[in-house]
């Protein structure tokens, strides 16, 4: 109730108050969620009602928001993460303000998606609090090629708890890069490349990345470090067309830690696109070395770092308001660990957007 009050206060009595021009809209999702391996069990149904919010206030001012109530039921049984116990909590998916000084440029602050920036084996659907500057360049027809800049605090759950004091230093994570986008009917093509790195990333994050294949070092979560620094480069590429109802992609995404040791610092994933009219569906194989990334950022569906696998993932667009899917993975342990295992998993969800 004290969520749907303040979304009605702040999204729609205050707009309406100063003349402002917004939209809002409601969507109902719900997910299934399978989970087995020798360290982790779970089942899980839940429900995710959402309210976005796109607020214009004025031609160059905007500002966009979404928020879910995740309501999830089911069995857990882990030895060493809880990440996938049914949780009950509201959800910030992000909420930012949109600033356009000149042509074709953006500056935008606040909780961004990160989705929007790097591949799922690097950093997976969350948000961090930061700003960023992208700017498109117009090429020939309908290229362009755009410079994207970004400096952010990563989130995490708590914080580090050292006889009443806090570690020193503030998470940190930052990203310079250019996509190259040459869309076409038959042929297109799209590249991305950028520069990225962490800084004094410790305490429970690091704590939790131990037993995501993450190398670390001490004892207790107040007490545990990364065992090697993050910073480095990446790139995918994507090329993809339309030959009538049918639709084809054939992309890749690479990941490099310049401050890791061979063989615990790259992460490659291949995809294969098939879509046909309302249907499409994903066929990956990747492979994600121990320190490429920090495990806790990943993806937790994919078993985070040191593994190799597959998944497959099918979406339906049933209308312009409703869609549904599942993704299937089979996660393998590269390197034999006491604190990993083979990891099989499984999610299908549901969506439909309210008037």
């Amino acid at each position: 109730m004290y969520f749907i009050r303040c979304f009605l206060f702040f999204f729609v009595l205050m707009p309406a108050a100063y003349s402002l021009e917004y939209s809002y809209q409601f969507s109902l999702g719900s997910n299934i969620t399978y989970i087995e391996s020798s360290t982790q069990q779970a089942r899980s149904f839940g429900i995710a009602p959402s309210a976005f919010i796109d607020l214009k206030i004025s031609e160059e001012f905007k500002f966009f928001s979404q928020s879910s109530a995740l309501l999830e039921t089911g069995s857990h049984k882990g030895t060493l993460l809880d990440e996938f116990k049914p949780a009950q909590q509201v959800v910030l998916n992000y909420a930012f303000f949109d600033y356009t000084p000149w042509t074709k440029a953006h500056v935008k602050f606040g909780a961004l998606p990160m989705d929007d920036w790097t591949p799922d084996i690097h950093i997976s659907a969350t948000r961090f609090f930061g700003a960023s500057f992208i700017q498109a360049f117009p090429l020939w027809a309908d290229a362009s090629m755009t410079f994207k800049t970004l400096g952010a605090i990563p989130s995490n759950q708590e914080l580090t708890n050292r006889l009443g004091n806090v570690s020193e230093g503030t998470p940190s994570y930052w990203q310079s890069g250019l996509d190259l986008d040459m869309p076409g009917d038959i042929l297109g093509i799209k590249l991305q490349g950028y520069l990225w790195g962490y800084s004094d990333v410790d305490g429970n994050v690091a704590f939790q990345s131990g037993f995501m294949g993450n190398q670390t070092v001490g004892i207790g979560s107040a007490n545990t470090r990364l065992a090697y620094k993050f910073r480095g480069y990446a790139g995918s590429f994507l090329l993809n067309g339309m030959i009538g109802q049918f639709n084809w992609g054939l992309g890749s995404d690479y990941i490099f830690n310049d401050s890791a040791p061979d063989e615990r610092n790259q992460a490659l994933q291949v995809n294969t696109i098939l879509g046909y009219d309302k249907h499409l569906a994903t066929f990956s194989w990747y492979e994600v070395e121990s320190d490429s990334v920090i495990g806790y950022y990943n993806s937790a569906l994919r078993g985070h770092t040191n593994r190799d696998g597959i998944a497959l993932k099918y979406e339906y667009k049933a209308s312009d308001k409703m869609e549904f899917g599942f993704e299937i993975v089979s996660a393998k342990v590269k390197k034999a660990t006491l604190l990993q295992s083979d990891q099989d998993g499984a999610t299908l969800w549901w969506n439909i957007n309210l008037e």
